[in-house]
Formats: C-alpha cells, structure tokens, sequence
C-alpha cells in the first residue's frame, strides 16, 4: 500500500492490483460534511470554480444552500450560508471575475443569487437574490443551468412541465417571461445552456423520441430568436436525462449523455462532438457490465491539455459504488476513452452525483472534482496527481 503526500483533511491510499482490471483504487475521506444527503446532486449543475487561488463550492445543505472554501481547509462561509437559509439548495454557478452568479433551484421555484468577491476580507458577500418569472400551471421542474454569452446576457435554461424554456436577462436581476424552445417531451427529460463564441446553445433530451436535441441563439440577435431544432442523433433509445459539457478554445464542444439501452455489453454512454461550425459527431462507449451500473457522467478538460470524463459506478452484487476516472483521447479521426484510476469511500450505500466547475481547469489550479454520499459527506479528488 503507497501513500501520496495530501492535506490532512483528506487521506488518500492507493491499492495495488485491486481489480482483474488492473485499475488503481483510492479511498478517499470527507472533505466536508452537510445535513443533507447527495448533497452535490444534481445533474447536469456545476457547483465549483476557482476565483483567487481559492476553490469555491456549493452544496446543498439542511437549511438551503451552503457556500465553501478551500483554504487549508475548507471552510463553511458562514455569512453567505445565513443569507441563504430557506432558500432552494440545488445549484448551478456562473462565475466570471469578481461576481457569482448561483441558480438555485427546486420544484417550480428557480432563483439567482448574485455573490460579489471581496479581495480584502477574501470572502464573497451576498449581493441580491431575484426569481425568475414561472407560470402559475407549473407542476414539475427537475432542474435547471445558467450561463452568459458574448453580450453579457445571462441565460437560464430548465425543463419545465413538458417543456424545454429559456430565460435571459441583462442584469443576473430583472428575468424575462419564459420563451419555449421544445414541447412535449418525457416528464424525465432535462436541459442543459452552453456559451459558445458569440452563440448560445441548449441540448436537451427527449426520451419519447429517441432523440439529442440543440437549437441555438445567435447572441447578436434578439433573444426570442432561435434556430430551428437540431437533431444531434435520434432512435436505438440514444436519449437518457444524463448530460454535461465541456467548450474548448477552438469553440468545439464535447458531451457526455447516458443512453436508455441498458442491455449488457451494449454501450450505455455517448460521447457528442460538435465542432466550431456546429456538425456533431456521436461516439458510443462504456459497455455495461453484467455487474456493474454506470450512470451520470461528467466531462471537463484541462486548457490544452488532457480531457477527462467521470461517473459513478454501482456494483449489483453488494450495492457498493466507485467513481470512474477515464481520460479521453483524441487521435486523428479516433476517440479513445482509458480508464485512470477508481475512487472509493468507506460509506455504506450509494456515492455519486459527480459535479466540477463549468470552465476548464488550469495547469496552474487544482483540478477538482467532487461527488457525495447519502449521508451528507462530499469528496473531493485532483485530478492533477494522475499526471506523469
């Protein structure tokens, strides 16, 4: 058994040959703990990004949302979090510069939270909080993204009902009515918005038909106008509400979706890849196992260099779960998705919900990610020691 040198609050120990595979394993300790369980759920939401040399996070917790530090420990911050009590706990963060912008999100409630950093007391303040405009027949919102394009104007994107809609404001504070870019699809079905240069793009699925869809917004043009709908690929069930991104600076993009086939030794993910003009191509990977259940994956990069995708694994033989670490490379005309290294934790019962920062990371900065346990304790593992 080897052991890396790690801050206190999180041991890590590598075991040698500890599948057929021949995979590394890791154990892991919490990080933080929460009153909450799957505190880092949900999907497709990015809860972490680095403002100062400081990693940021936000979790769900007993009271509302919980704001966090990496410092030499992390640390709970204290004045945002009682700002926040009684305030939806599931979040998505925007952050540019100085400003956090973090949707929170519940059933039929969705609401911004402005976050404004300040350099001398190295902490974030609590700005202001708006809601967003939802139709009185709301039944069902399962989740929900924000982003800002190329114009500064912010974007939010959700399921709602049977829908797929779209809000968009100039200020992070005053929110247009919703405009509805997809109609009937399954009440399952969830969407994710996307800032790409100088357009806006939001994907959804819908499992009535089989299908990846993406309509895109021209962010020099008004804001009711969109393309038409663009299949990215429809039929063989390609279509699960499993999805998240990754922009590179060539303004490609890469996506990681679950599929519904869920037949043993088939793929159950697809890997999407849209090149700058918008022409998509769709990988199928990750066999299912006989055993095994692989489900939620994420995808991130670091800024030239190494892409990485990630997902929790179920074992159905005892109910125990690890993180999957895959580095994914690109050769020519090829895609190759090498597994790295599997992370587990001495919880009993389910580990999942794996979220990172919605930028790429740096070769200077922690590449972290993170995953939860139903018992309210988050991880975190960095992605950098797999380098060499």
């Amino acid at each position: 058994m080897l052991f890396f040198l790690q801050p206190a609050w999180v041991l890590i120990a590598f075991l040698t040959f500890p599948n057929q595979n021949q995979i590394p394993e890791i154990y892991l300790k919490p990080i933080l703990h929460v009153n909450f369980g799957d505190p880092t759920a949900d999907k497709p939401q990015s809860k972490s990004w680095v403002h100062d040399d400081y990693t940021w996070l936000v979790v769900a917790g007993e009271k509302g949302p919980e704001l966090w530090k990496r410092d030499k420990t992390w640390q709970s911050q204290t004045l945002v979090n009682t700002t926040w009590k009684g305030q939806p706990n599931k979040a998505d963060v925007y952050s540019s510069q100085n400003d956090a912008y973090v949707l929170l999100v519940e059933e039929c409630l969705l609401k911004v939270a402005h976050l404004e950093y300040s350099k001398k007391s190295k902490q974030y303040n609590y700005k202001a909080i708006s809601n967003l405009p939802i139709p009185k027949e709301c039944h069902s919102i399962e989740t929900a993204t924000i982003t800002r394009d190329s114009q500064n104007r912010f974007w939010v994107a959700s399921d709602w009902n049977e829908k797929i809609v779209v809000w968009h404001s100039t200020d992070g504070i005053s929110w247009s009515e919703p405009i509805t870019l997809a109609e009937d699809i399954d009440a399952d079905d969830i969407s994710l918005v996307v800032s790409l240069k100088n357009k806006t793009s939001v994907i959804w699925s819908n499992q009535k038909t089989e299908s990846i869809m993406e309509r895109t917004h021209d962010d020099r043009q008004s804001p009711e106008l969109w393309s038409k709908p663009i299949i990215v690929q429809q039929g063989d069930s390609n279509a699960d509400d499993h999805l998240n991104a990754t922009v590179f600076d060539d303004n490609s993009m890469a996506l990681v979706t679950k599929n519904s086939l869920d037949k043993i030794n088939e793929p159950q993910f697809v890997f999407r890849y849209r090149t700058p003009s918008g022409q998509w191509t769709n990988i199928p990977y990750e066999n299912l196992p006989e055993k095994q259940q692989p489900s939620r994956p994420i995808i991130n990069h670091v800024k030239g260099g190494k892409i990485y995708t990630i997902h929790a694994v179920k074992d159905r033989t005892n109910s125990e779960y690890f993180i999957s670490v895959k580095e994914v490379i690109h050769q020519k005309e090829a895609w190759e998705f090498k597994e790295l290294i599997r992370l587990r934790t001495h919880s009993k019962g389910k580990n999942g919900d794996v979220t990172s920062s919605k930028a790429p990371f740096t070769k200077s900065s922690p590449q972290l990610i993170f995953f939860s346990d139903d018992l309210g304790n988050v991880f975190e593992f960095d992605l950098k020691t797999l380098e060499g």
